[in-house]
């Protein structure tokens, strides 16, 4: 079962717990279906955040990846995120691989730059997808990134639950930094 404790962007691109100050950008860390009205519990349900990118909109961290073979896919269910007590819908997403099996990142502006989700995926006997790995599909984007120019710095500490799902997650998000953009 997942919290609906809700976090907050600090000055430095950073998430830290509770509401935080006056102004601060509050999440909840977990996307879900579109769909859903409240803020669901049921750890099946949502997918953990993992990726914070300071210094650049869904567009512009979309355009940078495009020589990686990064696309928009045809598919892929619509998720919202609960972004200062509202839940918004994902500004973008972007995949690296086939429909068969994949990484999927959902994206999200905020006024610092992008919050992504990030999944490595593969269809199961169904034709349903199956989450493979958070971690794996988190250092994929991330190492992307990194080539088209954006800088790591120090992930946050735990803000998910890790294993999601019993899925290799160790609960943290990962922060990059746009080239030209300080944390």
């Amino acid at each position: 079962m997942v919290t609906r404790d809700l976090w907050h962007l600090t000055p430095d691109g950073d998430l830290a717990p509770g509401g935080g100050p006056r102004g601060a950008t509050r999440l909840w860390p977990y996307t879900q279906s579109w769909r859903t009205l409240f803020r669901r519990r049921d750890e099946a349900l949502v997918d953990p955040l993992n990726l914070i990118v300071l210094g650049a909109p869904p567009a512009e961290v979309a355009a940078r990846l495009v020589p990686a073979a990064w696309a928009t896919p045809s598919d892929g269910a619509v998720h919202r995120l609960w972004i200062d007590g509202r839940p918004r819908r994902m500004a973008g997403h972007l995949a690296l691989g086939t429909r068969a099996e994949r990484v999927h990142v959902r994206l999200w502006e905020v006024p610092r730059g992008t919050l992504a989700a990030a999944h490595h995926e593969r269809l199961d006997e169904h034709d349903r997808h199956v989450v493979l790995s958070w971690d794996a599909a988190r250092a994929r984007f991330a190492a992307d990134l990194e080539a088209a120019g954006f800088a790591r710095i120090a992930p946050t500490g735990v803000v998910t639950l890790p294993a999601l799902r019993g899925v290799a997650n160790d609960g943290r998000a990962w922060r990059l930094v746009a080239p030209g953009a300080g944390p």
